[in-house]
């Protein structure tokens, strides 16, 4: 049910794009700062990149199942 005639559905938003933009918010309101304060170290900085590969990686395959349920909702039978 579509409430608002004028929605417009973005069909680029997927669970890759949610994601950059989450951790894109992330890093502007809080690691940002603190990093330009000095108060995140340097191996803390390398955590945190590594813990932003990881949920990147999680997202690309969610992103993927995303797909691969869009296809199967197609029903034409691609994995026949």
């Amino acid at each position: 049910m579509n409430i608002n005639p004028e929605f417009q559905s973005d069909s680029e938003l997927n669970a890759e794009t949610m994601m950059e933009m989450c951790i894109s918010a992330i890093f502007e309101i809080a690691l940002n700062p603190a990093i330009k304060k000095g108060e995140v170290s340097e191996s803390d900085q390398e955590l945190l990149a590594m813990i932003g590969m990881t949920v990147k990686g999680i997202a690309q395959k969610a992103k993927a199942y995303e797909e691969l349920c869009n296809q199967s909702d197609k029903k034409n039978h691609f994995r026949n």
